[in-house]
């Protein structure tokens, strides 16, 4: 009689109480961050040195800069930098458009 009863457990003594599933909307708390400040750039200067005007051009360079350094690129090297640098300017872009998806989906706003 002892292993019938300490099978049955509780069960025998109390009403067995229905399950109640309730659903909860719970508003998402995400507080939307700043926007990085824009990026500042400086100014670069280019020179064209040719070697027509490389005499005139290493006086005046000296006179104002000091040192003459030179870095050179072919016409073929400065367009793929130019090429880089939108692509890197379109990488920007498609970030910032998720960014602002995932802001909209949080605050709940409406892209018109």
């Amino acid at each position: 009689m002892l292993p019938l009863l300490l099978s049955s457990a509780c069960s025998s003594f109390k009403d067995i109480l229905p399950v109640e599933v309730k659903t909860v909307e719970i508003e998402r708390n995400i507080p939307v961050q700043k926007h990085p400040r824009p990026v500042t750039l400086n100014n670069i200067h280019f020179y064209v040195v040719t070697q027509n005007n490389y005499v005139s051009f290493k006086q005046r360079f000296e006179k104002e800069n000091g040192v003459l350094v030179f870095y050179a690129l072919s016409v073929r090297d400065y367009e793929t930098l130019s090429l880089n640098m939108s692509e890197i300017r379109r990488f920007l872009d498609q970030q910032k458009q998720i960014i602002v998806y995932y802001e909209r989906a949080v605050t709940n706003e409406r892209a018109d």
